[in-house]
């Protein structure tokens, strides 16, 4: 910086050419406004050429009019001199910045002054970039620029030059860096995305203490109306459930049109414009109708970065123009509003100049306070809105994640009791289903996305369509073996007189496992489970062959035959009185009697193998 800013300044004998620029290394080098001599004062200061040109009044050197510093330069006082001599006159830093070849004097188109002191000019060939601080020097001092805005203007007339002027004066109104670049980065509009990604980086370089908070870019042909509307309240509210929200856009009648919008210097931000810059490239067959503009629309639609952007109304800081602003369209400028934008009008230049006398004359009919808009209620308003629809996604996004897990975990459970039964690329194909739908919930990016949870949820069960075949195949077997238990072990209960109170450990043992089967069979099928019902079903089987076994060993000699069906009749004790047993009537009788009973009347057993047919027996036991 010594070296470029005492070669520049110092009492040379000529400028600092751009061969010799090349030579030195210009990425810490900083840009002068008023590059001259701290020895002797130039009849004419350079500025670098930028939107606010050439010229500036004497007065900003410090100095009065037509005088001249004769004092030399000294070792002892050379860093005092240098102070004083860079004091108020560099304008920003720059890495890409090197010095063009002087400009003709009648190359300069004069276009007036914005009533600064300082004339502004352009010239046809400006190249580089331009940034001019809102703030001076003085006011800066313990201030924080958050917002800083960008733009791009190439071979700009008038109208273009006189335009971007508006937007100086909204800089200085409430202290905003503005960056004009005006050279080509890439070809045709890429160089957009790729400025914007440019400054990102820029900010992100440096300590987050200095670095902005939000880029706000416009295009060059937007005309700044009210300049007291602050960028800021159109912001998320800080330290709000908002944080999140790293981009506002607006549409119109086309969709996405990214003219204007405020964008958050973070990495989120990096991502996105390294992807719109590099969109073409990576996807070459994509229809890129509005080019740079459709590629941004097509990456915001992504689950990556459509949770972390909301869409504003387009009045707010993107309007287009209406008939005598007597309009009351959401998309149309009214008076008060920040800025009219001017995307793909017919006769342009034309149009500009009529908004621009407007916004020259600086009519108070327009140049109202924040307050007196609308703006304070609708911004109000929207996040409130936001906020309720937050919420509701919130809670459909929960919804839809319990019904996929619900889903999740029955396949899960049925694979692992029936997927042996299933073809190799049956089973394959389920599984790659079932996986995908695991991945899906294990990411919050993914599981919010309702539209894809639910795809994955159909896909799956489109895919355990064979799977469901197989478990209702199983499950009429299972239902078979479940009746058939049911049914022969009422009637043991039926036989040994369980229903008139004759009561055993093995005749109990028989009612309980019979009554937990039925509770398993009941339930809706597809919530079965295969194991408890099979267990079930072997433990009604173990109890009825106890109980035959208990007849056996107690009195084998005593029993004179069996009741129908092979049951064990009632057992007669032969050497003692006559065992009474109840009757259905409320009486007894002897046992031998009951014995001839049982074995001359038939057992009658229901052959409906339903689960209503278990319920009704059930309820009739």
């Amino acid at each position: 910086m010594g070296w470029m800013l005492t070669t520049a300044l110092g009492p040379a004998a000529h400028d600092v050419t751009a061969a010799d620029m090349l030579s030195y290394d210009v990425a810490s080098s900083a840009i002068s406004n008023s590059p001259a001599s701290y020895g002797e004062l130039r009849s004419r200061p350079q500025m670098q050429p930028g939107i606010l040109g050439e010229d500036a009044p004497e007065d900003e050197l410090g100095l009065p009019p037509g005088s001249t510093n004769a004092k030399e330069p000294s070792v002892t006082g050379a860093l005092a001199e240098l102070h004083h001599a860079v004091k108020g006159k560099l304008q920003t830093w720059s890495p890409y910045y090197i010095k063009p070849l002087p400009v003709p004097g009648n190359a300069l188109n004069r276009t007036g002054s914005d009533g600064s002191g300082v004339l502004n000019t352009t010239a046809p060939d400006l190249t580089g970039e331009a940034v001019t601080d809102g703030i001076s020097e003085d006011a800066m001092l313990g201030a924080k620029t958050r917002i800083g805005k960008c733009t791009i203007l190439f071979n700009g007339n008038s109208y273009w030059e006189r335009a971007i002027r508006t937007h100086e004066r909204h800089d200085r109104e409430h202290g905003y860096r503005l960056h004009v670049l005006r050279q080509h980065l890439m070809d045709d509009v890429w160089s957009k995305p790729a400025y914007i990604l440019s400054l990102l980086l820029r900010e992100l370089s440096k300590p987050e203490s200095e670095r902005l908070e939000w880029l706000f870019w416009v295009d060059a042909d937007t005309i700044i109306l009210n300049p007291y509307i602050p960028i800021d309240v159109f912001l998320p509210p800080a330290g709000s459930q908002f944080e999140d929200v790293h981009l506002m856009y607006s549409n119109d009648w086309n969709g996405l049109n990214n003219g204007v919008f405020p964008v958050r210097v973070n990495q989120w931000s990096v991502k996105l414009f390294s992807a719109i810059t590099s969109f073409r490239h990576y996807r070459p067959d994509a229809d890129l109708v509005f080019r740079d503009q459709s590629a941004m629309d097509m990456l915001m639609k992504e689950p990556e970065f459509a949770n972390n952007i909301v869409q504003a109304p387009q009045r707010w800081f993107n309007a287009y123009q209406g008939e005598h602003n007597e309009t009351l369209a959401p998309f149309q400028i009214r008076r008060g509003d920040i800025l009219v934008h001017f995307a793909g009008v017919p006769n342009r230049e034309e149009r500009m100049g009529y908004w621009l006398d407007r916004a020259e004359q600086h009519l108070d009919d327009w140049e109202v306070p924040v307050k007196s808009t609308s703006y304070m209620q609708e911004v109000k308003d929207f996040w409130i809105q936001q906020a309720n629809t937050r919420r509701d996604k919130q809670q459909l996004v929960a919804e839809q994640v319990s019904i996929s897990r619900e889903m999740f975990d029955k396949i899960t459970k049925a694979l692992a009791d029936y997927g042996d039964r299933l073809e190799e690329e049956t089973k394959v194909e389920l599984k790659e289903k079932h996986e995908a739908l695991r991945s899906r919930l294990e990411s919050v990016e993914a599981s919010a996305d309702v539209e894809k949870m639910r795809e994955a949820v159909q896909g799956l069960e489109l895919a355990a369509a064979p799977l469901k075949e197989v478990i209702d195949q199983a499950q009429k077997v299972m239902l078979t073996s479940a009746h058939e238990a049911i049914f022969g072990g009422e009637k043991d209960l039926l036989e040994g007189g369980f229903n008139n109170g004759v009561s055993t450990p093995e005749l109990a043992r028989i009612s309980e496992t019979i009554k937990h089967l039925k509770e398993l069979v009941m339930v809706p099928q597809e919530h079965w489970d295969r194991q408890q019902i099979a267990g079930a079903t072997n433990d009604v089987t173990s109890a009825r062959a106890a109980r035959q076994e208990a007849a056996a060993q107690v009195a084998p000699d005593s029993v004179p035959g069996k009741a129908a069906g092979g049951a064990a009749a009632p057992i007669v004790n032969a050497t003692g009185p006559p065992q009474q047993v109840p009757t259905d009537t409320g009486g007894v009788m002897d046992a031998s009697d009951a014995l001839d009973a049982a074995m001359v009347k038939p057992v009658s057993v229901s052959s409906d193998t339903s689960p209503q047919a278990l319920e009704t027996s059930s309820a009739a036991e």
